[in-house]
């Protein structure tokens, strides 16, 4: 959610509200949405102008859970389910700062814009971690503190409602991933000491607040400081840990005024402007400091007028300084907010408990200091909202029916949102959502009928890349709402005539930087039942049948039983995507390929390096050992070819079995096409969203292809992205082959000349798209283009010989005379007019 502003308050003053943490040998409840996020924008870089480095993002997450492994910290990630409707318009603002940002797009700007199968990579590379991972219904942030406080171990997040949460907390900034280690007699008084930061550690957590750098380089070996003796030691992570009571515990605020003291500086469900006639007349000029931002003044004259205060004094003191027709609306939002910040449901502990064997080694017993703080707070809770709870409560009962736009239905379901927003679902639907099998657009279909369609790298003047994929989002829809037993009815209009069923389509409008909602009814029902327990697979046959005519459906899915089953969906994918868009070619398809041989074989087999420095000097003598044995070979005439036993195995079967020399010669071919081209440093109008649009064209088919297989529970293997799909590479393979007129002879002899294996890995995988290609995207062979071909190699074969004769001929005449003259024989140089006049 956020509260403004909060952030930078308390990174101003870490030594005051921070304390030193070491991080080992316990649970820790992690924000998930909020770690991807962050471990993202410090990854990626640039590199998200082209719409994704999975690759990249996934080796860092499994290297950042890796690390906690190390220090025996047991991590629970909890992952964001759908938004509720107070924060809708909170979400379209965000919406428009989104298409501004892809407006004008520029491939060296710090702007990071978040690319659509993030969480999906994020949820894999957890699951691949063995971390127990859970999607919650809606914002997780109610769901995390209830988790913490139920284990009593710390919530890492980067989050400022962390500090209104009665909750240990670790600012994700603060986090230093870089295992440390230290004596084991030390350990008892690590985290007892209760000292202050010192004044460099409070400047470094300032420092990188302002440059909001969370990850500053994960390092998993252990630093291992050198002891005397054999004292035991133990691994840990440097951090800082925030506790409620470092901030009511200096006499300036109290436990029970921290809802309001977070409602008055706005957060996603409150504008700050909604308070601005209270700012104005009722607390005074923030101050004429220069170096605080008016934040950061309004944080510090907040404090100072709720220090006086009561809660209900401070409301009322509030509410009188608005207008009558918002004060009702106001109240309703104050009271769900302190509802949401005092939320003690816990639906993740039963369900790790139920799906994880020994989910919860660590369950520490809270120590004497956190119950007499927890005492006191929950004391003090008590004496003000039963003072408080006529005056406060009472006006939102009397008043709600004249609000109910306003409040959008929260105070007459207020009992079932607060204590059990699950009950909203259906259990089967729950199933599903919670192992994060679902996407969290699923919960805006079945709660709000909305989906939220945040746009990609794109190019602005063309429809957004996800309607493209609209027929498969309709048809999960209606599914949804076609479930056996349980359809939903429809509503009838004034004459009793039913009224369709739809949804609300949220994107952005053609040219314009702004959003726009579409009503989107359903196409088509269902074709078959749908029971969730046991769907029936034919539904993603359907989708085929229905939207594709050129297309031999049955002939497509006997087919794809000739591809792994892992690329089965992925290709189903590139077929839906070659006939419906109509900015594809078979130049894209043909980067996509050399993306998947390369993630999907290379990085398998020999340790990922994306620095070409760092490559060579990690592996430049295998590669020169084994450029010189082929280059002996070469010059001997001996052709490599492939063994006699993989011969009998099919080609996608071969795969596996690719010697690591051709993955560390192949690797250093391909290394440079990773990373953003040069040029655009200086000529970045040279940058083609034209390009991308269609890359994300098919990011949007694939996304929505995947929703509805998991909806079926599965049918298909889910595309593994990290191993598919990195958006610098494929651009810039794009770039590489647009301009070359034999495509496959370029990729056999430049690209993928050292590896047999992966060269008929791609012809294979290019031959069985090449039958359900649309004929208006054949390329028709040109004979004179490729006369033309030959005549240049030839014409390169004939200067190469004529430079070869030119470096013979040039020699020196004199240089056979000069080879044969006696050492004692005088010497003349006929060039020299003056050389006979010599003195002997």
């Amino acid at each position: 959610m956020g509260v403004r502003g909060l952030t930078s308050y308390i990174a101003q003053r870490a030594e005051i509200y921070l304390k030193p943490f070491e991080l080992h040998s316990s649970a820790l409840v992690i924000d998930g949405d909020n770690l991807a996020c962050n471990l993202y924008k410090d990854v990626t870089g640039s590199y998200s102008a082209f719409g994704g480095d999975y690759d990249d993002f996934y080796r860092a997450v499994v290297q950042f859970f890796q690390v906690l492994a190390e220090c025996s910290i047991r991590p629970y990630v909890l992952m964001d389910g759908g938004y509720e409707e107070r924060k809708l318009r909170t979400v379209a603002t965000r919406l428009r700062g989104k298409i501004s940002v892809i407006k004008k797009i520029n491939p060296n700007d710090s702007i990071t814009l978040f690319p659509l199968h993030l969480k999906e990579v994020f949820v894999d590379a957890v699951r691949d971690c063995g971390v127990p991972v859970m999607r919650c219904v809606f914002e997780a942030d109610d769901e995390l503190a209830a988790l913490a406080r139920k284990l009593n171990c710390p919530v890492l997040s980067y989050d400022s409602d962390f500090y209104i949460h009665n909750v240990k907390y670790i600012p994700l900034i603060t986090l230093t991933v870089k295992v440390l280690t230290k004596q084991m007699k030390d350990k008892s008084k690590a985290n007892r000491d209760s000292r202050d930061l010192r004044r460099n550690e409070a400047k470094h957590v300032k420092k990188r607040t302002a440059a909001n750098k969370i990850v500053g380089g994960i390092q998993a070996a252990a630093q291992v400081d050198r002891h005397t003796g054999n004292a035991e030691t133990y691994k840990y992570l440097d951090c800082c840990i925030y506790r409620v009571s470092h901030l009511c515990g200096r006499g300036t605020l109290s436990a029970e005024k921290l809802p309001l003291f977070a409602a008055l500086l706005g957060n996603d469900y409150i504008a700050r402007s909604a308070f601005r006639n209270f700012f104005a007349a009722g607390m005074g000029k923030a101050g004429r400091s220069r170096k605080l931002k008016q934040q950061q003044k309004r944080i510090q004259v907040i404090l100072k007028w709720l220090k006086e205060e009561t809660a209900e004094s401070a409301l009322a003191k509030v509410l009188s300084r608005l207008k009558k027709s918002q004060r009702d609306s106001l109240v309703s939002q104050v009271n769900a907010a302190i509802s949401g910040y005092s939320n003690e449901l816990c639906h993740a502990y039963d369900f790790f408990d139920e799906h994880y064997e020994n989910a919860f080694p660590y369950v520490e017993p809270a120590s004497e200091g956190e119950i007499s703080d927890e005492e006191d707070l929950d004391a003090s809770d008590e004496d003000v909202y039963e003072e408080g709870e006529g005056n406060v409560d009472q006006p939102e009962e009397n008043e709600a029916p004249e609000d109910q736009e306003a409040d959008s239905g929260e105070d007459e379901e207020e009992e079932v949102e607060v204590e059990d927003k699950t009950l909203l679902f259906p259990q089967w639907f729950l199933k599903k959502l919670y192992p994060a099998n679902l996407s969290r657009y699923f919960v805006d279909l079945i709660h709000l009928r909305k989906y939220i369609n945040n746009p990609q790298i794109e190019h602005f003047p063309y429809h957004d890349s996800n309607e493209l994929a609209l027929p498969i989002l309709n048809y999960v829809f209606s599914l949804l709402h076609h479930v056996e037993g349980s359809k939903t009815e429809p509503q009838l209009d004034e004459e009793g005539s039913p009224l369709p069923i739809e949804f609300t389509y949220l994107t952005r409008a053609i040219r314009v930087t702004n959003v726009k909602y579409l009503k989107m009814p359903i196409e088509k029902e269902p074709e078959y039942s749908f029971e969730p327990s046991c769907p029936d697979a034919r539904h993603l046959r359907f989708i085929f049948e229905s939207n594709l005519p050129h297309v031999e459906t049955e002939k497509l899915f006997r087919k794809l039983e000739n591809l792994p089953e892992d690329l089965r969906l992925y290709f189903l994918a590139i077929i839906y995507w070659l006939h419906r868009s109509e900015h594809c070619d078979q130049l894209h398809l043909h980067a996509l390929l050399l993306c998947l041989i390369a993630l999907r074989t290379i990085d398998v087999t020999i340790p990922a390096e994306r620095e070409v420095k760092a490559f060579h000097k990690r592996f430049g003598k295998i590669l020169k050992q084994e450029r010189s044995v082929r280059d002996r070979e070469s010059a001997e005439g001996i052709k490599r070819g492939i063994k006699s036993s993989l011969l009998e195995l099919s080609v996608p079967d071969r795969m596996p079995h690719v010697p690591k020399s051709d993955c560390y010669l192949t690797q250093e071919r391909l290394l440079p096409h990773f990373h953003m081209q040069e040029i655009f440093k200086k000529k970045f109008d040279l940058y083609s969203s034209t390009v991308i649009h269609a890359f994300a064209e098919f990011q949007a088919v694939v996304y929505q292809l995947n929703g509805l297989n998991a909806l079926l529970d599965l049918p298909l293997p889910s595309p593994r992205m990290n191993q598919l799909f990195c958006g610098a590479f494929v651009y810039n393979m794009y770039d590489l082959l647009r301009n070359r007129t034999d495509v496959r002879y370029h990729i056999e002899n430049f690209l993928l000349p050292d590896s047999k294996l992966m060269f008929d890995f791609y012809c294979y995988l290019f031959d069985w798209c090449a039958q359900f290609i649309p004929h208006w995207k054949e390329v028709e062979v040109d004979e004179s283009a490729a006369k033309a071909i030959q005549k240049k190699r030839l014409k390169k074969q004939r200067q190469a010989a004529r430079k070869a004769e030119a470096k013979e001929s040039n020699a020196d005449t004199n240089a056979n005379l000069v080879k044969d003259a006696e050492p004692e024989d005088d010497f003349y140089d006929l060039n020299n007019k003056f050389c006979a006049l010599r003195v002997a």
